[in-house]
């Protein structure tokens, strides 16, 4: 079913990697002059998941598109930088979901069941106004869905039938996403014990590249506010996740940036705190945070999200006594202040 186009579209695939095994290629080999397209190829895959946070779907070359699929993952190997790791294998993923989302079902089946081990049927059934065309089994939805926060997402908003729940193509791509970033992120973790020679200066360049487009790394400090021990564990939760490098989504964001600027936190110290993120882009970064400040737009300075609309969306996280009595961040940093403050703690009215 799957051609070498293919194969270049989708070098995560278990047929890529066994491609790449039959041509029985060692690192020296490389060096040949015949296969400097696919150092190439590997440098640029990385600087684009670098700078842009995507990867092209260039497929002209197949064979060093193929090829340069794992030289990448060594050379990121090697530089082992966790940051860099986590924002390649969320390029790479956002380049195959765009792509997967144009395959007709047949061939999502096959990757699905062949690659990711997915126990997945094949449906045509319209229910109200949707299509769905697969049914996917409850572990594997669950595997994937749990980092993805929109309400569509949640159990509840979903069709289940005997355990398996119904997904349209557009949202198995979207699953499918998930499936490879999680794999990419495994592969980019096994490191040789030694670079080698080929590789030393390739290796070098490439933390160059780190260090261009993710600055040096660096433990977030908190932001200068009145009293920075008085954040709810809900953002300081969100702080560390960005420290990280993990991928925090929209809601998660939002609720970051709104809280601090509400309690007097500048700008630029926001903007700052999202830079270890994943598909940070400071142009856009910045944009939403004014936004959000209200500066721009209809210029309405945004409050917090409740905290019922943030267990809505996954962000609430380990709420302590405290969070028993508010229901907003603001109001735990309020409340939080007063007892550090020896004020005493007062409670919200309900």
């Amino acid at each position: 079913m799957l051609t070498r186009a293919d194969l270049a579209k989708y070098p995560f695939l278990s047929e890529a990697a066994e491609y790449v095994r039959e041509l029985g290629l060692s690192i020296d080999e490389l060096s040949a002059p015949e296969f400097g397209l696919v150092l190439d190829r590997a440098e640029r895959r990385l600087e684009e998941a670098l700078s842009k946070g995507r990867v092209s779907g260039d497929v002209s070359n197949e064979s060093a598109e193929i090829l340069s699929f794992p030289v990448s993952n060594l050379i990121l190997s090697l530089v082992g930088e966790e940051r860099a790791r986590r924002r390649f294998a969320l390029a790479e993923s956002k380049r195959a979901y765009g792509l997967l989302r144009q395959e007709d079902p047949e061939k999502l089946e096959y990757i699905a069941s062949t690659t990711f081990a997915w126990k997945v049927k094949r449906l045509d059934v319209k229910l109200g106004r949707r299509f769905y065309d697969f049914a996917l089994s409850l572990p594997d939805f669950l595997r994937n869905s749990v980092h993805l926060r929109e309400p569509r997402w949640n159990l509840p908003n979903r069709v289940l039938d005997h355990g398996f729940v119904y997904v349209t193509r557009d949202e198995a791509a979207r699953l499918m996403e998930e499936e490879v970033r999680t794999k990419i992120l495994e592969r980019s973790g096994r490191s040789p014990d030694e670079v080698p020679k080929l590789l030393g200066s390739v290796v070098e360049r490439a933390k160059g590249l780190v260090i261009k487009w993710l600055g040096v790394p660096t433990k977030y400090e908190l932001p200068k506010v009145p009293l920075p021990e008085a954040m709810p564990p809900c953002v300081r939760h969100i702080i560390d996740s960005l420290d990280e490098g993990k991928n925090v989504q929209h809601m998660g964001r939002f609720t970051l940036a709104s809280f601090l600027l509400n309690i007097g936190t500048g700008e630029e110290d926001v903007v700052k705190l999202f830079k270890p993120a994943t598909d940070f882009s400071e142009r856009m970064t910045r944009y939403q945070v004014e936004h959000i400040g209200g500066k721009r737009g209809g210029r309405t300075k945004y409050t917090c999200p409740m905290c019922t609309t943030l267990k809505t969306h996954g962000v609430c996280f380990k709420p302590d006594e405290i969070c028993e009595t508010i229901r907003n961040p603001l109001s735990y940093y309020k409340a939080k202040s007063r007892t550090l403050t020896n004020e005493g703690p007062k409670r919200e009215p309900n």
